[in-house]
């Protein structure tokens, strides 16, 4: 354990524990990431409108998704960056849960350039694997949070 001094006075703290507030904006965010980026998928790939002419087209809220699930991952890449100096880097040190944040860590690197990618590449062609090398590892990321969750949460 250790002695954390707040606003003069002390209390005892686990290494890397997170505060409430700052733990639930960070399930909210990743809860509002993961679920945009699952409804972007839904109305990519599966939900397309018909015009009066009868051309077959993308559903006007499947660019919705995608400008929310851009909003929302703005946001979490800050809330990444929170996390670096108190829980990444002291949970890294003392070896507490270090596979499964190791893991986690690997894949908001990854989504965070592949993402980043998306959005500046120009080519169609490229983008489209991007996009595959995306989400695939998006939908997973749930997953793989779930395993480094505290055991409290995930029972």
């Amino acid at each position: 354990m250790t002695v954390i001094r707040a606003r003069g006075t002390a209390r005892t703290s686990r290494v890397g524990m997170i505060p409430p507030s700052r733990r639930t904006a960070i399930y909210l965010t990743s809860a509002g990431l993961w679920l945009t980026g699952v409804l972007w998928l839904i109305y990519h790939y599966f939900m397309h409108k018909t015009d009066q002419f009868g051309f077959d087209g993308a559903d006007p809220l499947e660019n919705w998704w995608l400008i929310a699930h851009a909003v929302v991952g703005f946001y979490a890449v800050w809330m990444f960056g929170v996390l670096w100096p108190g829980h990444i880097k002291s949970g890294w040190r003392t070896k507490m849960r270090w596979i499964s944040g190791g893991c986690l860590f690997l894949v908001v690197v990854w989504l965070t350039i592949t993402g980043l990618s998306l959005y500046y590449l120009g080519s169609d062609e490229w983008r489209k694997w991007t996009s595959i090398a995306h989400w695939i590892p998006g939908l997973a990321a749930f997953a793989v949070f779930v395993c480094h969750a505290p055991r409290r949460l995930r029972s």
